[in-house]
């Protein structure tokens, strides 16, 4: 997958939270690791920042997990995941 393709998908697709069983972040953590062992790399008040998401799209993530990860209320800032905790 190319970056402007994991960025399309993040604007084309709504989150929804009501559809996620369990915590959004522990989950979203579990799909990132499927494709890189640095899940967290950094913290702040309530928000955590994941993996670069051209090492995501380097390692082969699916265009299934990014959609999953965006309706679980995921985003981009920079080239960074971010999750709210």
């Amino acid at each position: 997958m190319e970056r402007e393709e994991f960025i399309k998908i993040f604007d084309e697709t709504e989150s929804n939270l009501s559809s996620v069983d369990g915590d959004s972040a522990y989950l979203g953590l579990q799909i990132i690791a499927k494709y890189t062992k640095n899940l967290i790399h950094c913290a702040e008040h309530d928000v955590i920042y994941s993996e670069d998401i051209n090492t995501l799209c380097e390692a082969g993530i699916t265009k299934e997990d990014v959609t999953q990860l965006r309706i679980m209320n995921w985003g981009i800032e920079g080239d960074s995941l971010y999750s709210f905790v």
